[in-house]
């Protein structure tokens, strides 16, 4: 036996299916080698299925198996820290509770120690071997990761992530009082401090075996994290440190509070949010490019797209309400742990789709005719592509919905922007080699069903593949009712403005009033993520909970700081703001623009308060934007002498609606929150994306 004194850490997080495999290939492995001058200290955090009883059973049959036991959930670099404390060896090294790197390569890397203080692991060294080979995205991904860190703090390491390293005692102990960073950035800043202290690191090449069900392998939900925690870290070693010391003592608390269950609202609203502005961006490059290609030979190739693309928007309005509903529902269920019930419920309510779906198409056929003339279509074609493009948009909106309430947000984000990149290739393909207006309308339709695919794709990739019995909940389309019918109003709240001014006003000044709100409505579009990304996380039967009530007002929070940012923007550089938004300077329209920016300032709000009710089933909320909308209506109706009395309209309505809308919240829980929602009991219950 070599003489030496070995301690190995495992960090462990609900790691009860994977840890007993490990500790099977280490613990024999290590017995033979060091018998009684090595320990295994595993350090047990935050775990809930019984993590803690197998490590235990392990300790029983080696008495040098040491369990470290933290109830809180601290992550990998909390867990790492507190087993350096405790660690008794001359040698220090740590492990991925997955079994990731086999015992062989470990002692490869203790066996180097002595040539460097420092020695990790490498996935990407010459000689490495990883099997089976890492997914491409998830190799992208990490060679980003590895070019951010080598910019950012000049680590000339090819794998910082890999969780496999070894160092000196000596060394570990004098970085560890200045360790701080406990997630996806501890490695980097481990390394990094290792480094200042004037260690020299050795990379070794590998040998790892990618595990099923490793954590680290949900890249679509640990990219943004660790891209953030990557930049926090070096603003913490810059003359720039004030910012993340000041965000944590204002914004931090109100982020994530102290003692409580992440809900993940802030990242699941950015990435929800960069995916509407990605697909917003294309949306704009596709009715550019079809405005040139279409309007090259006449006028009228371009009307056809546009008419039949406004008509699939308006008919899509409300089955937007179907998607909200299966949202409300998929989130119960999974609050519940009822996943198979997800998947039975997507199927039903999929199966019920057709019973609308072969009226539709009736319907189509039967009037085609007269529907062709009334839009003065030169065929039925256009019209038959939209209505294909409708019965894809109402499938997709079932499990578009599902995966929101599983609240698999990045699989959201990306079935938008892949339906915006799809429409726009097919467009200009099919455009382009002479389709005409019917390409881009058929472009849209392929789009759509492409989109459905990718989406059911998504929901098995995250709830599985297997038999699921339809399930149907009671209570659906009465919800789906009542979501149609807050939708619709609110739609009249943010749309109807334009067209009544088309109605009442001339030409010139329904244009500038067009551009004027177009530019305005920047403070409206950009929070509604936020509440789209709020909506499952507070999903009940009718009782708001102290969870909720958090995440609700933290949404509020949310949404309030970027209306009066962007408002405050657009107020100060109002000529800026036309120009990037609207393509040209109109100075004329900065008095007008800066009205209508803090009119419709209040919308944002509204839309978050209708949400929040809607998920937690409380349908008064529908009688304040019943009640908005007919003020807004009649108000514009009867008052409408200039553009400015408009803006004066849409913000009175804005404010009755929030005003009516919160009175209807207190009311409703005027009793205050009951003792069984004090204690989390109940469906109030948060499962974190």
């Amino acid at each position: 036996m070599v003489a030496m004194h070995l301690s190995l850490i495992v960090p462990a997080h609900n790691e009860a299916k994977r840890i007993g495999p490990m500790l099977d290939a280490y613990l024999p492995y290590l017995e033979k080698r060091y018998g009684d001058s090595a320990e295994c200290l595993v350090v047990v955090n935050g775990s809930s299925d019984g993590t803690e009883d197998v490590v235990r059973g392990y300790a029983g049959r080696y008495p040098w198996v040491r369990v470290i036991v933290e109830p809180r959930q601290i992550g990998k670099g909390g867990a790492l820290m507190r087993g350096f404390a405790a660690a008794r060896g001359d040698r220090i090294g740590f492990v991925d509770a997955d079994g990731a790197t086999p015992p062989e390569a470990f002692q490869d890397l203790v066996d180097r120690v002595g040539t460097s203080p420092v020695v990790i692991a490498s996935r990407w060294c010459a000689g490495a071997t990883v099997s089976p080979p890492q997914p491409l995205f998830r190799r992208v991904a990490s060679r980003f990761f590895n070019g951010l860190t080598r910019l950012l703090f000049r680590l000339p390491l090819t794998d910082t992530q890999c969780g496999a390293k070894v160092f000196e005692a000596s060394a570990i102990r004098a970085v560890l009082p200045h360790l701080g960073v406990t997630k996806w950035a501890f490695d980097v800043d481990l390394l990094f401090q290792l480094r200042r202290a004037g260690y020299a690191i050795l990379e070794v090449p590998t040998v790892w075996r990618d595990v099923a069900g490793s954590k680290i392998a949900a890249v679509a939900r640990t990219s943004l994290e660790m891209l953030v925690a990557l930049i926090r870290l070096r603003l913490l070693y810059s003359p720039m440190a004030w910012v993340v010391r000041l965000y944590n003592r204002t914004l931090g608390p109100v982020i994530q509070p102290p003692g409580k269950e992440p809900d993940y609202l802030l990242r699941h609203s950015l990435v929800l949010l960069t995916g509407s502005q990605v697909t917003n961006v294309l949306n704009l490059a596709f009715q550019l490019v079809m405005v040139r290609l279409l309007t090259r030979d006449a006028m009228a190739e371009y009307g056809i797209m546009a008419s039949m693309m406004a008509l699939f928007f308006l008919a899509g309005a409300p089955i937007g309400a179907l998607s909200r509903t299966m949202s409300h529902y998929t989130a119960r269920l999974v609050q519940q742990g009822q996943h198979d019930r997800v998947r039975g419920l997507i199927r039903q309510v999929l199966g019920d789709c057709l019973w609308v779906v072969l009226p539709l198409l009736f319907l189509a056929v039967w009037f085609r005719e007269p529907m062709t003339a009334f839009f003065r279509l030169p065929s039925a074609a256009p019209l038959a592509a939209t209505v294909l493009a409708l019965i894809g948009v109402l499938f997709r909106s079932v499990v578009d919905g599902g995966l929101n309430g599983v609240q698999a947000f990045f699989w959201c984000s990306l079935v938008g922007i892949v339906w915006s990149v799809a429409r726009l290739v097919l467009g200009v393909a099919w455009v382009g080699m002479g389709s005409g207006a019917e390409g881009a309308i058929w472009a849209n339709t392929a789009a759509t069903w492409a989109t459905f695919a990718v989406a059911g794709a998504a929901m098995v990739a995250v709830l599985g593949w297997g038999p699921a019995p339809a399930v149907r909940e009671r209570g659906v389309y009465r919800s789906f009712a009542f979501y149609v019918l807050a939708l619709t109003a609110f739609g009249v709240l943010a749309n109807a403005d334009t067209v009544l001014v088309k109605h009442f006003f001339d030409e010139a000044d329904a244009g500038r009033y067009a551009v004027a709100v177009m530019v305005a409505r920047v403070v409206y579009y950009l929070p509604l993520p936020i509440a789209m990304a709020m909506f499952p996380k507070v999903v009940s039967e009718g009782r708001m909970t102290a969870s909720s009530r958090r995440i609700f007002f933290k949404a509020l929070w949310f949404v309030g700081l970027i209306v009066v940012g962007m408002a405050v923007f657009v107020t100060v550089f109002p000529v800026f703001s036309i120009r990037v938004l609207a393509g040209r300077r109109a100075v004329e329209l900065v008095p007008l623009v800066r009205a209508l920016v803090w009119a419709v300032s209040p919308l944002p709000l509204v839309y978050v308060i209708m949400h929040f009710e809607l998920a937690q089933q409380r349908f008064r909320v529908t009688l304040a934007l019943l009640l908005a909308a007919a003020v807004f209506v009649g108000g514009i109706w009867g008052w409408h002498a200039s553009l400015f009395q408009v803006a004066a309209v849409v913000a009175v309505a804005g404010l009755v609606a929030v005003g009516a809308g919160a009175g209807i919240l207190a009311w409703t829980n005027r009793t205050g929150l009951k003792e069984t929602e004090l204690t989390g009991d109940g469906n109030g219950r948060q499962q974190a994306g």
